[in-house]
């Protein structure tokens, strides 16, 4: 596999992941604690598990973090939308970085397929 950093995923990966975070930073999420931590920790979960994957230099190693990672993204998109929806946080940039998610969700997958791993559909 190429290295990482050459990766169009990792890189969304780390766009989103920046996006997201810094979208807590402003009110009136930040003040919402709970719901700032879970998009700030599911936002970071998604580079942080392709690098250990990667990092581990095993084939089911990185699918298995690869996986990991598709659950954050996921899970992430979730507390954007609750954000939203409580309306905690500007609806452009809010949309704007779900549209990325469901990028970063479909370049996972593909990076899945390509490793041979079964994704479900």
């Amino acid at each position: 596999m190429r290295k990482l950093e050459s990766l169009v995923t990792w890189k969304v990966a780390n766009q989103v992941a920046t996006a997201a975070y810094r979208l807590t930073m402003a009110k009136p999420i930040e003040r919402h604690y709970a719901l700032a931590d879970q998009i700030r920790r599911a936002s970071l979960s998604i580079p942080a598990n392709m690098a250990e994957g990667y990092a581990l230099s095993t084939r089911s190693q990185l699918i298995r973090c690869l996986r990991i990672a598709l659950g954050s993204a996921c899970e992430l998109k979730c507390h954007l939308v609750r954000a939203l929806d409580l309306e905690l946080v500007r609806k452009d940039d809010t949309l704007d970085i779900i549209n990325e998610s469901d990028r970063l969700v479909g370049l996972l997958v593909g990076l899945l397929k390509s490793l041979g791993a079964q994704t479900p559909t």
